[in-house]
């Protein structure tokens, strides 16, 4: 019998943050599959490790995705057909991935080759960064009747909330807009890990920040 493929997703950065669902698939998981620098689990791993640290003692199965903008076609398809050779032997496996797996995820980007050599796969949501960096400035995303628009890296003139998520490397820029809009914002960076920083006004937003650095940008009368 083939094995099956669960995708959790282990939040934002909180091992607290994993939902009950998510530390049960993974306690009866036979293989944890993860991304990977240079064959040492990434940070998907070290969360979920936390929360759940039976998967210390499973086989994992690392997975190259390099971080480039260029085509990874290749990387995708030797993660897709790695995960069948162990779903093919009969073996349960659990992708990890940041956030949630529906969400900007390394995930989609292998799913689609999985599902078309015939297996199953079930899908873990986890709490994605954006609903953590609200909850941990004390924001409401959004009330009544208010939209809501979420973009990579990009600022765009909105009625609503604007979610920037992959900020840290236009913050320059972005203030500036922001500046201009009058409107509030927020950055918080490294939601939940190790040198996580929040600053709540737009002046006091540094110019660099890491990868993980999301904003959030209100109308100003909120």
């Amino acid at each position: 019998m083939d094995g099956m493929l669960y995708a959790v997703g282990v939040g934002p950065g909180d091992p607290d943050l994993l939902t009950l669902k998510a530390v049960k698939v993974l306690e009866k998981a036979d293989i944890i599959a993860c991304p990977a620098k240079e064959n040492k689990p990434g940070i998907a791993y070290t969360i979920a490790s936390q929360a759940c640290p039976a998967i210390l003692s499973k086989e994992t199965l690392t997975l190259d995705f390099p971080m480039s903008k260029g085509n990874l076609n290749d990387a995708h398809n030797s993660a897709a057909d790695k995960i069948i050779d162990e779903l093919r032997s009969g073996k349960n496996v659990v992708f990890l991935t940041l956030g949630d797996p529906g969400f900007y995820s390394t995930f989609s980007y292998i799913s689609d080759r999985i599902k078309k050599s015939g297996y199953n796969i079930e899908i873990i949501n986890g709490i994605p960064s954006f609903c953590a960096a609200a909850a941990k400035i004390g924001c409401s995303i959004a009330e009544g009747e208010e939209p809501v628009l979420i973009t990579t890296g990009e600022y765009v003139p909105f009625a609503g909330t604007l979610i920037i998520m992959k900020a840290g490397s236009r913050l320059k820029e972005l203030k500036a807009e922001i500046k201009n809009s009058g409107k509030a914002a927020y950055l918080i960076e490294n939601c939940g890990m190790q040198g996580e920083a929040v600053y709540y006004d737009v002046d006091s937003i540094p110019e660099k920040a890491g990868y993980f650095s999301i904003i959030i940008v209100k109308p100003s009368h909120n």
